[in-house]
C-alpha cells in the first residue's frame, strides 16, 4: 500500500472511531438534561439512574453490530463494511435528535430513547472491528502499537469535540434554552463527522491483506462458526473480552463518569465541569499513545499489566480527592487527569492486542465481537456503583468507586494472564 493510501485509511479508519465517540460522549454530557427530558422530573435520582441504563443500552447492544459488521467484513471487505456501519451511525445519531420528550408523550419518551439507543449500538458495534483491523494489517509489527494508539486516540479527540460543541451551544442559547433545544442541536451536529468520515472512506483502498485471502479462496463463509469451534480462537476470544470488559468497566467509573459525579457529588457545575472532562480526556489520549508505544518495545502483555496496577493503585486516592470534598478545583483535575491517564491507557494497545489474535480470514469478527462484547458487562459499572454508593451512604462513595476501580483492573489481569504475547506477529501472512 502506498503512503498516500495508508495515510488515507489511517484517517478514514480514525473518523469512524471519533464519530463512534461523538455520539457517546454526547450522551454522556448529557446524562442530567436528559433525566429530565425523559423521565418524570419528581424522582431525580430515579432519572439519572434510569438515563444511565437507557444510555448503556448502546453499549449491551454494540456486541450485535460486532457480529453482524464483522462478519461482513470478513465475506465483502473491510471498508465496505465500514461504509455501511458509519451511514447507519450519522443518520441514528441524527434522528434521536427528532424525539418527543416525557411531556410530550409521557412514557413512550424513555421507551423510544431506549430504541433508538439500541439501533445506534448496533452501528456503532460495527465500527471498531473493521476500523481497527483495516489499519492494523497494513502496520508493520515494530509499529503496529504506535499506530494503534493513534486509532484509539480518536475516542478522546471525539469526546473533546463533543464536549467543545456542548460548551458552545450552551454559551449560544439563552438561559433555559438548552432544555428546549441546545441537546436537538448536538445530536444534529452528529451528521457532520459521519460526512466527513464517508468522504475520507470513500476513497479508501480496501485492506490488502484481505484481498489476498480472497484472491487464494480462503474467505471463511461462517466466520462465527469457526471462530467459536476452534478451541485456540475461542480462547483468544475470550481474552480479548475480560481485557475491553476491564476497560470499559474503567471508562465507565472515570472519563465517563465525571459528567455526572462532578456536578452531583463534588458540586463543580457546568461548564467548569465540562472543562475538568476536556483536560482529563485530553490525558487519557496521552495515556492510549504512551501504553500503544510502550508495547511495540516490552510486548502487549507487560504493557497492560504494567497500567493495571497503575490504575489499582490510584482508584481509591484518586477518587477521594474527586468525591470526598475539601479539595480545591486545581486538586482535583490533578486527581481527576491522573485517574483517567492510568485507568483508560490501557485502550492504546488494544487495536494491535486484538488484531493479532486472529487469523486474516477472521479477524474482523473476532475483533468488533471481542471488543464489543466487553461492554455487556463493563457498560454498567457507573450504575453499580451508583446504587452501592446510596446503600453505603454519599460520603462513601469515594470507596465504592476506587474499590469498583480495582474490580476492572482484575478483568484486565486475567486477561493477560490467559493471553500469550503475540507482538512481533505479521498479520499478512495469517
Amino acid at each position: 500500500m502506498s503512503g498516500v493510501a495508508f495515510r488515507a485509511t489511517a484517517l478514514g479508519a480514525w473518523m469512524g472511531w471519533v464519530m463512534d465517540s461523538y455520539d457517546l460522549s454526547m450522551m454522556f454530557l448529557l446524562i442530567v438534561p436528559m433525566s429530565l427530558l425523559f423521565f418524570p422530573k419528581e424522582a431525580a435520582y430515579f432519572a439519572i439512574v434510569g438515563t444511565l441504563s437507557v444510555y448503556f443500552l448502546t453499549l449491551v447492544f454494540r456486541p450485535l453490530g460486532g457480529f453482524i459488521f464483522g462478519i461482513l467484513g470478513d465475506k465483502l471487505g473491510r471498508r465496505e463494511s465500514m461504509l455501511f456501519s458509519l451511514t447507519g451511525l450519522g443518520a441514528a445519531v441524527f434522528l434521536t435528535g427528532l424525539l418527543p420528550t416525557y411531556a410530550t408523550v409521557g412514557i413512550m419518551a424513555p421507551i423510544l430513547l431506549a430504541v433508538m439507543r439500541a439501533i445506534i449500538g448496533v452501528f456503532a458495534g460495527g465500527e471498531y472491528g473493521n476500523s481497527a483491523t483495516i489499519l492494523m494489517e497494513e502496520v508493520s509489527s515494530r509499529n503496529r502499537g504506535k499506530v494503534g494508539g493513534f486509532l484509539q486516540g480518536g475516542y478522546p479527540v471525539g469526546f473533546t469535540l463533543a464536549a467543545v460543541v456542548y460548551l458552545i451551544i450552551q454559551q449560544i442559547l439563552p438561559s433555559g434554552d438548552f432544555l428546549q433545544l441546545g441537546w436537538r442541536i448536538m445530536f444534529f451536529t452528529g451528521l457532520v463527522p459521519a460526512l466527513a468520515g464517508l468522504v475520507i472512506r470513500l476513497k479508501m483502498p480496501e485492506s490488502s491483506v484481505w484481498h489476498k485471502t480472497l484472491e487464494s479462496g480462503g474467505v471463511e463463509k461462517t466466520p462465527i462458526r469457526t471462530l467459536f469451534k476452534n478451541r485456540s480462537f475461542f480462547l483468544a476470544w475470550s481474552s480479548g473480552f475480560f481485557a475491553m470488559a476491564g476497560i470499559s468497566w474503567l471508562y465507565s467509573l472515570t472519563v465517563g463518569f465525571y459528567p455526572t459525579i462532578l456536578p452531583s457529588f463534588s458540586k463543580i457545575g457546568p461548564p467548569t465541569s465540562t472543562y475538568v472532562v476536556i483536560v482529563a480526556i485530553l490525558t487519557s489520549l496521552a495515556g492510549y499513545l504512551c501504553s500503544g508505544y510502550l508495547s511495540d518495545y516490552i510486548g502487549r502483555r507487560k504493557a497492560m499489566a504494567l497500567f493495571a496496577v497503575l490504575g489499582s493503585v490510584s482508584g481509591v486516592p484518586g477518587m477521594y480527592v474527586i468525591l470526598r470534598g475539601g479539595f480545591d478545583l486545581t486538586s482535583i483535575i490533578i486527581a481527576a487527569s491522573l485517574l483517567a491517564f492510568f485507568t483508560t491507557g490501557a485502550y492504546g494497545v488494544m487495536p494491535s492486542y486484538l488484531s493479532e489474535k486472529f487469523p486474516t480470514k477472521i479477524r474482523s469478527t473476532g475483533v468488533g465481537s471481542a471488543f464489543n462484547a466487553g461492554f455487556i458487562i463493563g457498560s454498567w459499572s457507573s450504575v453499580v456503583a451508583l446504587v452501592l454508593g446510596n446503600m453505603a451512604g454519599s460520603g462513601n462513595l469515594y470507596w465504592v468507586v476506587g474499590m469498583a476501580i480495582i474490580v476492572g483492573e482484575l478483568f484486565i489481569a486475567v486477561s493477560v494472564l490467559m493471553s500469550n504475547e503475540t507482538y512481533g506477529k505479521d498479520l499478512r501472512s495469517i
